[in-house]
């Protein structure tokens, strides 16, 4: 075999190698039909309970207003994803253990008898917010926990297909190129890409 045809197959071994599974996690992030449940979605990183948890503090964090909640466009499950096949193991225990905090910390917030994943909406609503306005020492852990999955909602979020293209400016094949545009100038919205 010549030495550059041997090449030429080892790149496109060692691509299609390390793209598949990374295409694989951004397509499922695409998937915006709310017809599929999450009784049809097999966490990869949480178990169960924990899953049904980050679904309920992302919709916290992103309620449904004008636009879909963050579990309505699979922000929960993009994150599950994210940290159960594409992080670090130690990467991946930090989370783990971060979690684990945040979880300590509202069921310790809840009623004697209770859980976090039981409080109506509001109730834990507001212990998320009183988590997030503390300056409790003895909760640090949990609210780093809480910030890091805060900006992973958001992040997720708005890169969603359904946000990006229904809520967002969506350009896929851009124009000519503007430094400094108004905002009204483009209908009001933020760009998607």
């Amino acid at each position: 075999m010549q030495r550059r045809t041997l090449l030429k197959y080892t790149a496109l071994a060692t691509g299609a190698a390390v793209s598949g599974p990374l295409l694989t996690i951004l397509l499922s992030g695409c998937q915006t039909d709310p017809a599929i449940q999450d009784i049809d979605y097999k966490p990869v990183f949480f178990n169960d309970i924990e899953f049904s948890i980050l679904r309920k503090v992302v919709d916290i964090i992103l309620p449904e207003t004008d636009s879909p909640a963050a579990s309505a466009v699979g922000v929960h499950r993009i994150i599950d994803s994210m940290v159960g096949t594409v992080y670090k193991p130690e990467d991946r225990l930090d989370f783990k253990d971060g979690f684990s905090a945040l979880l300590r910390q509202l069921n310790g917030g809840a009623e004697e008898g209770e859980t976090f994943q039981g409080l109506a909406k509001n109730l834990s609503a507001k212990q998320v917010e009183a988590l997030h306005a503390s300056d409790d020492p003895n909760a640090s852990a949990a609210k780093s926990s809480l910030l890091g999955i805060k900006q992973q909602t958001v992040a997720y979020y708005l890169s969603t297909k359904e946000v990006a293209t229904n809520f967002l400016n969506y350009l896929p094949v851009p124009g000519q190129y503007e430094a400094c545009v108004k905002l009204a100038d483009v209908g009001g919205k933020a760009w998607a890409l």
